[in-house]
């Protein structure tokens, strides 16, 4: 099978992680950095490093660290953001450790002063409150790291991706790469429909998607879509790019009378397989909770 995503699967070297952490999901995670306090939210469904929010950092007296003191946001091969990090000590929860803090010129501004993801969090097992109450819970395999952020793994026939979940956005309809809507289009049937619309997929970039109709419902766990967004492809990036040899899905509004043939170029191209929901699906569907459990190897949600 196809190479799902550029992540890494986690390892777990070295002394066993501390214990669980449960965090409500709109609730400030205190924490120290460099000695003062920041009130942090809790971010999945991106990268998954501490970042801050520029005046956060200005507050802190933080500077870039030397040689490494850069960063990218990168999606696909394609420069989104730029920004800056240092090497901070931070204390949370009662555990101490050093990690490089981020924080990115031109971003949308963060809640509360910042925010960290669950590979971020020391803890084995980060469990993500949604709303009060226990429910069944499914599992998929984890993958993901602090650069990339938390991926369940979803196979199905003729197609496969990486499920993220984002608890904080909220777009319309799942959100998929377009490399992953042409594979649901080809194994599920379906067509796109209508006028693209813009969804912000990260920090406050935009991207334009339109909205998949499925002949066949996709089924993960107990979710059942038969719309889905998907990114327009084009060359911005990797969350646009289909694979070579990828048919581009059926469109209900195309004339026939205008027909285009593309040639290959002869270059791999770097396609991206993700698809998120967002806050408004895990609510529609009465979820409870995320369980990020790094030590196991699983990403398990309540529903």
């Amino acid at each position: 099978m196809r190479r799902l995503l550029p992540l890494l699967a986690l390892l777990l070297i070295g002394a066993a992680p501390p214990p669980a952490i449960s965090l409500p999901v709109d609730a400030p995670i205190l924490a120290s950095i460099n000695g003062q306090t920041v009130a942090l939210s809790v971010a999945t469904g991106g990268v998954d490093r501490i970042t801050l929010n520029p005046d956060t950092v200005a507050r802190l007296g933080i500077k870039p660290g030397g040689l490494f003191g850069k960063a990218d946001v990168k999606i696909g091969r394609s420069r989104v953001l730029s920004g800056r990090n240092a090497t901070g000590k931070i204390a949370l929860a009662g555990v101490r450790f050093n990690q490089r803090v981020f924080w990115f010129s031109g971003a949308a501004s963060l809640p509360q002063q910042g925010s960290i993801g669950p590979q971020a969090l020391p803890q084995g097992v980060v469990i993500v409150q949604l709303q009060p109450g226990t429910s069944p819970a499914f599992a998929l395999p984890l993958y993901g790291e602090i650069n990339s952020g938390s991926y369940g793994v979803v196979r199905g026939r003729g197609y496969g991706f990486g499920l993220s979940l984002d608890v904080r956005g909220r777009t319309r309809l799942p959100l998929a790469s377009a490399a992953v809507g042409a594979d649901l289009a080809a194994a599920l049937g379906g067509r796109l429909v209508g006028e693209p619309w813009q969804e912000a997929i990260f920090l406050g970039i935009r991207r334009p998607v339109r909205r998949l109709v499925l002949d066949s419902p996709l089924v993960i766990g107990p979710f059942r879509f038969t719309e889905i967004s998907v990114r327009v492809t084009d060359r911005r990036d990797g969350t646009a790019q289909l694979a070579d040899g990828q048919q581009a899905i059926s469109d209900a509004d195309d004339d026939p009378a205008e027909i285009v043939v593309r040639a290959g170029s002869g270059k791999q191209r770097q396609a991206i397989y993700v698809l998120t929901l967002s806050r408004n699906q895990l609510e529609a569907q009465g979820c409870t909770s995320v369980i990020y459990d790094k030590t196991g190897g699983q990403m398990r949600l309540a529903c």
